[in-house]
């Protein structure tokens, strides 16, 4: 099993930056791995909504379903993988700082027979990944992306 938890600043709101995040139209746009998401139950998203995430990771093409496990606006955002590579499991906290939202991504995965071997690297990549993500959204939204009005 791994664990990653990284974080970053977003000088917006902390109800523009879950919302944002909450609605994987958005996804592709800061997760570069990231193809597509959907909403495949009836929307709005809340506590059991299920999303489908096409993943491009290494040139490989993978899948997860998750359902969403917490969903409290402005606050946090908390999915389990259903169907996937390997059960994984992801959280958002936003929290109202000086000057924007605190946003802190955690990432627990566990890897099953033959990923096992490669869970360090798995990991890491991972990491570096999310941290990636986080700060192209920081950029997109302090940048691009308007204000909820």
């Amino acid at each position: 099993m791994f664990a990653i938890t990284e974080a970053v600043t977003i000088n917006r709101s902390p109800e523009d930056v879950f919302a944002y995040f909450s609605d994987g139209r958005h996804r592709p746009e800061w997760d570069t791995t990231v193809v597509s998401e959907e909403l495949t139950s009836p929307p709005p998203v809340g506590v059991g909504s299920t999303i489908r995430t096409r993943m491009s990771v290494l040139s490989r093409r993978m899948d997860f379903v998750w359902r969403v496990s917490r969903f409290d606006p402005p606050l946090r955002m908390a999915t389990v993988s259903i169907e996937g590579p390997m059960p994984t499991s992801v959280e958002f906290a936003f929290t109202a700082v000086e000057g924007g939202c605190r946003v802190r991504a955690a990432i627990e995965g566990h890897p099953a027979g033959m990923m096992r071997l490669a869970e360090p690297l798995i990991a890491e990549s991972v990491r570096s990944t999310l941290a990636a993500a986080l700060e192209r959204a920081r950029l997109l939204l302090e940048t691009t992306h308007p204000s909820r009005q």
